[in-house]
């Protein structure tokens, strides 16, 4: 089986999870309410503004950072995207375990828990904190 094969089979098991059950779940919920959707929606563009700005270079200013902090509480506040940004929050935290399970078989050495993945490209965020680490992931 090739490594493209098997990162399809990856791919399946965790699209069976139940944490991505959820995610899928709690989409469809925010999906079919007008206001959820519109809160995730400007959640979600201004925090890709901000990738991309720091993508180019740039420094989120404190304004920056408040303006996002203010609309992920805003956000948060609505019951339907509580549920749908710890959704996907849980499942991100199984996508980290999963590389730091990809790094182990690379490099041959097993992290301890209280050590923390170098450079996987994610965040440090706790799997409850959805979004709290100022909207720089995708938490």
């Amino acid at each position: 089986m090739s490594v493209y094969d098997m990162a399809i089979e990856l791919g399946k098991a965790l699209s069976a999870t139940e944490e991505y059950t959820r995610v899928k779940e709690t989409q469809q919920a925010v999906a079919k309410d007008s206001e959820a959707r519109a809160l995730v929606n400007d959640f979600q563009q201004l925090q890709k503004a901000y990738q991309r700005m720091q993508m180019m270079g740039h420094q989120l200013t404190q304004e920056n950072i408040g303006k996002l902090e203010e609309l992920e509480k805003k956000a948060s506040s609505n019951p339907l995207v509580k549920e749908y940004l710890n959704a996907q929050a849980t499942f991100y935290g199984v996508v980290n375990d999963v590389n730091v399970k990809i790094q182990e078989g690379l490099t041959g050495k097993s992290l301890n828990e209280d050590e923390e993945p170098e450079a996987q490209g994610g965040c440090n965020c706790a799997s409850n904190d959805s979004g709290s680490c100022g909207g720089s992931c995708s938490c």
